[in-house]
């Protein structure tokens, strides 16, 4: 048996745990309301997790343009998730926010998230649910921050360490 390197076994993991996420939030869009997306669906967890927002701070918390955003909204508005209402402090400037719907669905979707890790993690020791609980979200941060700006290097181009 080849002996992989940690480089590899984590790149491998990080492979079958993008596919594993996608197709369970694609699964979630769908069961949230018929047809809808996960990437349209993106919003709703976003303002479960941190609440109401300006549609300007929730495109810059999904790292997308302003009129993506607008669009999922629409959307999610016409399928009764979302409310759009104008800014108190800025009439210029429009708020997001759940409908009671989409709450109550949203926090019973994390309730059986939070079951089903529970059930991935039934058989790991106290000692090896707390590393992993310290270890996947710092892997995940400086990730984000490393391979976010990482410059893919394509057949086109060299790889120099400059």
């Amino acid at each position: 048996m080849t002996r992989q390197t940690l480089e590899t076994r984590v790149l491998d993991a990080m492979s079958l745990l993008t596919r594993t996420t996608e197709d369970f939030f694609e699964r979630i869009a769908g069961s949230i309301s018929p047809g809808l997306r996960r990437g349209t669906a993106s919003p709703l967890f976003v303002l479960h997790r941190v609440g109401p927002l300006r549609v300007s701070q929730l495109a810059e918390e999904l790292g997308l343009d302003r009129t993506t955003v607008t669009r999922h909204l629409d959307d999610l508005e016409s399928r009764g998730l979302v409310d759009r209402r104008p800014d108190e402090r800025d009439r210029r400037a429009m708020v997001a926010s759940l409908t009671p719907t989409a709450q109550g669905f949203l926090d019973d979707m994390r309730v059986r998230n939070r079951a089903l890790i529970r059930r991935i993690c039934a058989d790991w020791t106290p000692e090896e649910r707390a590393m992993f609980g310290l270890l996947l979200p710092r892997f995940a941060t400086e990730g984000e921050r490393v391979f976010g700006s990482a410059l893919p290097s394509g057949p086109g181009r060299s790889q120099s360490s400059g």
